[in-house]
């Protein structure tokens, strides 16, 4: 587990609202991939100057020949014979050169358990990192906590990113806690999902949730109750939590893929996120 510091958003408005995104689960070298609606997503987080994003892991398929589920009617047709014996390297690139675009606005990149599998079975375990640096995105991890600090500076014309805190002294800010885990488990149902995200808001202490694995969305809010500083005034802490979809579709046209044959639902395509309105701390699900 990574805690991985902080991030600034610098803001001219207070009522501005801000979209975080959970890019999950893409799955590119897959003939299942939607690699179209992944594009799609990527130009709307570009083009918004509200949008900004984290990495879910399962970047690529990473589902080589010597892999048990390997079925080459499954691999996606820019994926040739030659790039089987450098799969990792050829996903890898394809997802860098797909997420470029929208380097700038990276809260940072968690690894996923098919990239995790493979580089740990081909001995490659640079590969996640070589794509963190590439995009100059902080390394997540399998998990982490980070805080997200929006800063409303009136001098700013659009939101920027920062590593470090900007000049903006003694201008408002808030802080976001946000907890992010790539997913784990193999529930099928939506009270299975459910229960997942429910022991991750239990046991960790954040305002935001993030997760993805399962290929569906979902969203939970949990409050908690507390006292303020005096202990004289009851106040509620929320939690909202949400459960990323996939780019990975079950059921593809001329393609039969490992969900298919074990009967998986279909996939929930496209991210999830969260709006936020700093001014406010109010958060909403987008699933």
């Amino acid at each position: 587990m990574e805690a991985a510091g902080k991030r600034w958003i610098a803001h001219p408005s207070r009522t501005d609202r801000f979209r975080i995104w959970n890019l999950s689960d893409l799955h590119l070298g897959a003939r299942a991939c939607a690699e179209d609606r992944i594009r799609e997503d990527v130009t709307a987080i570009k083009d918004d100057p509200f949008s900004f994003w984290l990495g879910g892991g399962d970047y690529a398929d990473f589902i080589g020949y010597s892999d048990k589920r390997f079925d080459p009617d499954s691999v996606a047709p820019w994926v040739s014979v030659k790039d089987l014996g450098k799969l990792g390297r050829v996903g890898m690139r394809r997802a860098r050169d797909i997420l470029s675009p929208i380097k700038e606005k990276c809260l940072g990149l968690l690894i996923g358990n098919h990239e995790k599998h493979y580089e740990l079975k081909t001995e490659n375990e640079g590969l996640h990192g070589w794509l963190c640096e590439e995009l100059h995105a902080p390394n997540l991890g399998y998990c982490a906590l980070f805080d997200v600090v929006f800063v409303r500076d009136p001098a700013e014309k659009t939101p920027s990113l920062y590593s470090a805190s900007p000049r903006a002294h003694g201008f408002t800010s808030q802080t976001f806690r946000v907890f992010a885990h790539h997913g784990a488990g193999y529930a099928v149902t939506p009270g299975g999902k459910m229960n997942r995200l429910v022991q991750f808001m239990m046991s960790f202490e954040a305002d935001i949730f993030f997760c993805g694995h399962i290929h569906d969305q979902i969203a939970r809010s949990e409050p908690t109750l507390g006292a303020d500083a005096r202990c004289t005034k009851i106040i509620q802490h929320r939690k909202l939590g949400v459960v990323s979809g996939s780019y990975l579709m079950t059921y593809a046209q001329g393609s039969t893929s490992y969900g298919e044959q074990r009967g998986y639902r279909p996939t929930t395509l496209d991210a999830a996120s969260v709006e936020i309105c700093p001014e406010t701390r109010e958060m909403t699900a987008k699933v």
